[in-house]
């Protein structure tokens, strides 16, 4: 019974480091920690699919190029940002966007959409735009 209540524990402790998903999205999380960070899947409930995945550590691993942005500034939980179409060979008939936050823990949430077709990718940009991390914090800082 012990280790079972330690491993709620930790799931617990794990759920805290992703962001709260929107009212009504079609996702749930799929957690995986990391030695210096938390790597969050939405997966979509009906298809099995990622839907896209967030991750949240105390450096930024993604380094967003200007000549990447694609469309309008958006907000996401009441932060300022572009979304960026990486140029990768890897990637022929996917589409991809990624984008970066600072949280107010200090912390970094790098946020990378991957579809397959145009509805595809609206439904994730919304619901990515969507996340809230405001009591999001990796680790115990």
């Amino acid at each position: 019974m012990g280790a079972l209540l330690c491993a709620g524990t930790a799931q617990a402790q794990t759920a805290a480091e992703c962001p709260q998903l929107p009212p009504g999205a079609t996702v749930r999380w799929e957690v995986q920690p990391g030695p210096d960070f938390v790597f969050c899947r939405a997966m979509d409930t009906a298809t099995g699919e990622q839907a896209f995945a967030v991750t949240v550590g105390r450096s930024a691993a993604f380094k967003p190029r200007r000549t990447e942005r694609i469309g309008d500034r958006v907000s996401i939980d009441g932060n300022r940002t572009w979304w960026y179409a990486p140029h990768n060979d890897l990637l022929a008939g996917t589409m991809v966007r990624e984008t970066l936050l600072e949280l107010p823990s200090g912390d970094y949430a790098h946020i990378i959409v991957r579809a397959r077709d145009d509805a595809a990718l609206t439904r994730s940009l919304r619901d990515a735009e969507a996340l809230h991390f405001s009591d999001v914090r990796f680790g115990s800082k």
